[in-house]
C-alpha cells in the first residue's frame, strides 16, 4: 500500500468514526478548521493600520480596524465552539476506538495470538499510543488548519512581493528533516515495544502477591530492580535519541532559514532605497517573516502528527484485519451434534506456535469414542495442553484436522461448540467475585443458581470448602477487596473444578492437570466423583479426557494415549500398555515407587 493510499485510509478512519460519534460536532470543529484562513489576512490588515497611521489616512485606519476586528471576531466564535466540539469529540472519538479494540482482542475465536511475539509487540505498540487514537480528529483537523494557513501566508506574501517566496523555499529543508524524522520516530516506536512489554511485567512481578513473595524469599529486588531500570532505559532511550535528533535538525533549519531572511530583506532594502519598492510592501514583508517561518515549522509539525496518526491508525487496521482473517477462518455455521455418536478423531494434526519452528504436536490421529473416559499422559512438553486447546477450538491446526461425529471441527460454530464442553484447565483463573459467582460462571445460565453451583461443588469434592468461607457462597473472594478472603493454591483450583461441573450436560469434558495443587485425599475423592460424572456423560456420548502428570487414576480410564516429543507413542487400556512393557510402563513404575 502506498503512503497516499495509508494516509488518505488513515484520514477515511478517523473521519468516518468521528461522524458516527457525532456529525454535528464534526461539522462545527470543521467550520473552525476552516476559519483560520481568515487570520492570515492580520498582518495585511495591521499594514493598512500603520501605513494609514503614518500618512494620516483615518479612512484607511478605519477600515483596517474593523476588517481586523470583524474576521478576529468571526474566528473567536468559531474558535470557541469548535474547541468545545474538539474536546468533546476528542474524548468521544476516543472511546469509540478503545472500546472496538476492546471487542476485537476479546472476540477473537482463538488464542493462537496470545502466543505471537509479533502480535503482542503490535498490541502494545498500539496501546502505548492509544492516545493518538482519540487525538486523531485533532491531528487531521488540525493538519487542514495548517494547510488553510500555509495557503492564506504564502498567496498574502506573493501579493506583497514575489521575493518573500523565497524564504518559504528556505522552508523546504524543513519536509526532508522531517521525512527522516517521520522514519526515526517509527523505528524508536517499534524498538521500545518489547522493552514496554518486559517493564510492564518485571513491574507486575513487584506489585502482585505470587511474585513479591519470591522476590523476597530469594533476595531478587536488587536484580529486579536493574532490569527494571535496564528495561525503561531500553524503552525510553528510542524516544530520546528521536528528540536529540530533532532538535539537532530544527538547529540546522533555522540557520538557513535565517540566512535566506537576511539576504532577501538587504535585497528589498535596497529596492526600498532606490523607490523601486513601496512603504507599504516591506512593512508587511517584514511582518510575513515570522509567518513564513511558521509555514515550515507548521508543515513539519503537519507531516508529523499525521504520520503518527497513520502508524497508529495502521495498526488498528491490522488488528481488525487479523480479527477479520481469524473470524473468517472460522466460519462454521454448522450446530454441534445433540449427542456424540461415533466420537471425536484427529487426523493428522499438527501444530507449531506463532513464530517458532519448534512443532507442539505433528501427525496426531486418534479416535476418542463416544462415551469413553480418555487419559493423556506423558511427560512435560509432550503436547498435552496443546492438544487439549486444539479439541476445544482455542487453537487452529497448523496441519490436519479434528472430526466431531465425522464433522470438521471447522465448520462448525466455535461458539456452539464451546458452549458443549466444560472441564478445569491447568492455568486456571482466579475470579474474585462472591464465591457463589465464581464457580457460577462456569454456566452464565445458572451464575446465580444456588442449587446448581452446591451440585457443582459436590461433583468436584469441593463442598468442605464452604467452612472455610465466613459468610459461605456470598463471601468476596481476594485480599484486594474490603472484606475479601484469599485462599490456598488448592483450594483456588478446586472453585475451577467446580466451576468445570456447572455444565451438566457437555459433550466434551477436560480435565486439564486438575490436581496439581491439591492433597492425595481430595484427588482420590475427587477422581471417585469424575468417574461417576464420566459414567454419567458417557450415557450421553460424552468423551471426558483427563490431562494427567500423575498414573493413580490412570488404571480406570477406557483407553490411555501416551504422548511424546509431540507424537502418540502408545495407545490402549493400562492393562495392554503394562504388557507391552514401553514408555509408560516405565512412567508407571517409576511414578509406583515414588509412593513405596
Amino acid at each position: 500500500m502506498s503512503a497516499l493510499r495509508k494516509t488518505l485510509t488513515s484520514m477515511w478512519l478517523v473521519l468516518s468514526m468521528a461522524v458516527r460519534v457525532s456529525p454535528r460536532e464534526t461539522a462545527v470543529a470543521f467550520l473552525e478548521t476552516l476559519s483560520n484562513g481568515l487570520q492570515a489576512l492580520h498582518p495585511l490588515f495591521l499594514t493598512w493600520f500603520v501605513v494609514g497611521a503614518a500618512t494620516q489616512d483615518v479612512g484607511r485606519m478605519i477600515a483596517a480596524t474593523a476588517a481586523f476586528g470583524g474576521v478576529t471576531s468571526i474566528t473567536v466564535m468559531l474558535m470557541l465552539a469548535g474547541n468545545t466540539a474538539r474536546i468533546n469529540q476528542r474524548e468521544r472519538v476516543g472511546f469509540a476506538f478503545d472500546c472496538e479494540i476492546a471487542r476485537m482482542t476479546a472476540a477473537i475465536p482463538t488464542l493462537d495470538h496470545l502466543e505471537s511475539p509479533r502480535y503482542l509487540d503490535e498490541l502494545r505498540a498500539l496501546r502505548d499510543q492509544q492516545g493518538a487514537l482519540g487525538n486523531a480528529l485533532n491531528s487531521v483537523l488540525n493538519t487542514l488548519r495548517s494547510l488553510v494557513f500555509i495557503g492564506g501566508t504564502i498567496v498574502l506574501a506573493s501579493t506583497a512581493d514575489w521575493r518573500l517566496l523565497l524564504l518559504a523555499v528556505a522552508g523546504l529543508p524543513n519536509l526532508l528533516t522531517t521525512t527522516w524524522s517521520v522514519r526515526w520516530q517509527a523505528s524508536a516506536e517499534k524498538q521500545s515495544a518489547e522493552p514496554s512489554r518486559l517493564t510492564t511485567h518485571l513491574v507486575d512481578l513487584g506489585t502482585t502477591s505470587a511474585g513479591a513473595a519470591e522476590i523476597r524469599v530469594f533476595d531478587l529486588r536488587e536484580p529486579i530492580h536493574q532490569r527494571l531500570r535496564a528495561a525503561v532505559g531500553a524503552w525510553r532511550a528510542p524516544m530520546t535519541n528521536l528528540g536529540q535528533k530533532n532538535a539537532a535538525a530544527q538547529a540546522v533549519n533555522t540557520v538557513i532559514f535565517y540566512a535566506a531572511v537576511a539576504a532577501v530583506l538587504g535585497w528589498m532594502l535596497r529596492d526600498l532605497g532606490t523607490g523601486q519598492l513601496s512603504v507599504d510592501a516591506m512593512i508587511l514583508a517584514v511582518m510575513l517573516v515570522g509567518r513564513l517561518q511558521n509555514v515550515g515549522d507548521q508543515l513539519q509539525w503537519s507531516v508529523r502528527m499525521i504520520s503518527h496518526t497513520v502508524r497508529t491508525t495502521n495498526r488498528f487496521v491490522w488488528l481488525r484485519d487479523y480479527y477479520n482473517r481469524v473470524a473468517a477462518e472460522h466460519h462454521g455455521t454448522k450446530p454441534p451434534p445433540a449427542r456424540l455418536v461415533s466420537g471425536i478423531r484427529t487426523e493428522n494434526l499438527a501444530y507449531h506456535y506463532p513464530e517458532s519452528e519448534a512443532t507442539a504436536l505433528d501427525g496426531v490421529s486418534l479416535d476418542l469414542p463416544a462415551g469413553a473416559v480418555v487419559a493423556l499422559v506423558g511427560e512435560n512438553g509432550a503436547g498435552k495442553s496443546t492438544l487439549v486447546k486444539l479439541l476445544t477450538g482455542m487453537y487452529r491446526p497448523t496441519a490436519g484436522r479434528i472430526l466431531i461425529d465425522g464433522t470438521d471441527l471447522n465448520t462448525i460454530d466455535f461458539a456452539a461448540w464451546r458452549e458443549r464442553a466444560s472441564g478445569a484447565f491447568q492455568d486456571y483463573a482466579r475470579f474474585e467475585f462472591p464465591a457463589l459467582e465464581t464457580v457460577g460462571v462456569g454456566d452464565l445460565s445458572y451464575v446465580r443458581d444456588h442449587d446448581r453451583v452446591h451440585t457443582a461443588l459436590r461433583a468436584s469434592a469441593s463442598e468442605d470448602l464452604l467452612a472455610a468461607l465466613p459468610d459461605g457462597l456470598a463471601t468476596r473472594l481476594g485480599t484486594t477487596w474490603p472484606d475479601g478472603v484469599d485462599l490456598s493454591g488448592g483450594q483456588w483450583q478446586r472453585l475451577a473444578i467446580a466451576r468445570g461441573m456447572m455444565r451438566q450436560h457437555p459433550l466434551l469434558l477436560v480435565l486439564d492437570e486438575p490436581t496439581a495443587a491439591l492433597d492425595p485425599a481430595t484427588e482420590h475423592a475427587l477422581f471417585e466423583r469424575y468417574a461417576a460424572a464420566a459414567r454419567q456423560a458417557g450415557g450421553r456420548g460424552a468423551v471426558t479426557l483427563l490431562v494427567t502428570h500423575r498414573f493413580s487414576t490412570v488404571a480406570a480410564a477406557d483407553l490411555v494415549v501416551v504422548l511424546r516429543h509431540g507424537r502418540v507413542s502408545e495407545m490402549g487400556t493400562h492393562a495392554e500398555l503394562m504388557s507391552a512393557d514401553g514408555h509408560y510402563a516405565e512412567l508407571y513404575r517409576l511414578q509406583a515407587r515414588g509412593y513405596q
